[in-house]
């Protein structure tokens, strides 16, 4: 059984929504003492933990805390992850033993604070009240700007039902940090508790704000809503708790799948798919991510990867994912079809005409290539008849609507506005609801 993704200390930057399944990685520390070796041991471990790779991660930091017996700071260090990772896959027993460990041993106060912190959230798990509230005040005073110890803390004094501690820690989460989705939770769960219905709803729609995916949020707007006699506002609630719910239980049903069937790397793109599904694109970036990480010969990874962080406007990141596919796969004209387009978006034309005419020498039949290369040019006002005879190319292989718009567009820059017209009827004829093609022959009618 898994629980909720929470992010990988000692780097305090926490905010991971409850369906996101993979966090960045990031290096360790300036204040671990251990050479550049171990360093990249420990990332490598985080990487696994990252990819969901348990045992992986686990036998990393078991054989890291084994071998440095000398060093306190990274069998300390050590312990804190072994128990991250017995934590993630909800065997809190051995998590507790662990983060005592790395407790029990002198650490940079980084460690030892997100340990308390850990050992506090497995407490709470644990119903063990007392000990919870115990560690994560100790790691506040370690930690003074950790805003998840406040919300964890104010979880704690609510289920002891001590509402104005709950409500101050809860009110001081959002203070350190006005994203975290489950401080505005906390607070509507405190309002709905006293009777402060109004109030809760709006603590319950201001998590959903910043995380739209927490069922639990909008089954307590559903409650709330009943309580409130609005069966219409209630009923719709319940609907969409009913889908992310489904949502929720099937992405988990995934990760279960790719734990125990980690060699079968359809599994991330069909998680990866249902998280599209539900328009998670964050979510599904980080699970194709970990897909080319873990299986890093596995093209639709990264195809799908790609075509992700075009969605999210984030075209840096797509050419670098695609650049990666192409070096896997040396032969595939789409990877380097969508290159160009890419490369146009970012204006980086000449990168985008040696991507196109990579793709033609791959393949002399992708008619798409020729098309693009022709439109880049004559919008370039650069090698115009060339421009022509590549249009002319592509409508030959495939008389489509755009390639005939296309080669319209080449004529009309190079004045030819007779062939233009014809050019343009013919994609008017296929394709008569797009507009831009009556535009363009608008513009070809005046000119002539």
């Amino acid at each position: 059984m898994f629980i909720h993704r929470r992010c990988l200390p000692p780097i305090l930057k926490c905010l991971i929504p409850t369906f996101v399944l993979f966090i960045a990685l990031t290096s360790i520390p300036s204040w671990c003492s251990a050479n550049q070796e171990v360093n990249s041991r420990f990332e490598r471990g985080v990487r696994y933990l990252e990819a969901e790779q348990y045992d992986l991660a686990l036998a990393e930091f078991q054989s890291i805390e084994k071998e440095f017996t000398t060093s306190a700071g990274i069998r300390s260090l050590a312990q804190y992850y072994i128990g991250f990772v017995h934590q993630e896959l909800n065997d809190l027993s051995p998590a507790a033993s662990a983060y005592q460990e790395a407790l029990a041993l002198k650490a940079a106060q980084e460690v030892h604070g997100n340990a308390h912190l850990q050992l506090g959230i497995v407490y709470k798990s644990q119903g063990k009240l007392s000990l919870a509230e115990n560690h994560l005040k100790q790691s506040l005073t370690l930690l003074p700007t950790a805003g998840e110890a406040h919300t964890y803390l104010g979880d704690v004094y609510l289920l002891q039902r001590r509402f104005n501690d709950a409500e101050k820690a809860y009110r001081e989460g959002v203070r350190l940090n006005s994203d975290h989705t489950e401080s505005y939770y906390g607070l509507g769960r405190v309002a709905e508790m006293q009777g402060r219905l109004r109030q809760a709803m709006k603590y319950y729609d201001a998590a959903l704000v910043r995380n739209r995916y927490l069922s639990q949020v909008h089954y307590r707007r559903y409650l709330t809503y009943q309580k409130l006699g609005e069966k219409e506002q209630a009923a719709a609630a319940m609907a969409q708790f009913q889908r992310l719910k489904a949502y929720e239980d099937t992405m988990h049903r995934f990760r279960e799948a790719l734990y125990t069937n980690p060699n079968v790397p359809i599994l991330y793109i069909k998680l990866g798919e249902l998280h599209e599904t539900h328009n998670n694109l964050t979510g599904a970036a980080q699970v194709y991510e970990a897909a080319t990480q873990v299986h890093p010969s596995y093209l639709p990874g990264y195809i799908h990867l790609g075509e992700v962080f075009i969605r999210l406007r984030e075209l840096e990141k797509a050419a670098r994912v695609y650049e990666e596919a192409a070096e896997l796969v040396t032969d595939n004209p789409q990877i380097q079809i969508k290159l160009g387009v890419i490369y146009i978006n970012q204006g980086q034309f000449e990168q985008a005409i040696a991507a196109f005419q990579q793709a033609i020498a791959i393949d002399s039949t992708e008619a798409e290539a020729y098309n693009n290369l022709a439109r880049l040019y004559a919008g370039l006002g650069k090698e115009m008849p060339q421009a022509i005879d590549l249009a002319q190319r592509a409508v030959a292989l495939v008389p489509a609507a755009k390639y005939y718009d296309t080669l319209a567009y080449t004529y009309y820059r190079n004045a030819q506005y007779l062939k233009a017209l014809e050019a343009i009827d013919k994609a008017i004829a296929i394709a008569p609801e797009v507009d831009a093609y009556n535009k363009l022959r608008s513009k070809i009618q005046k000119e002539k």
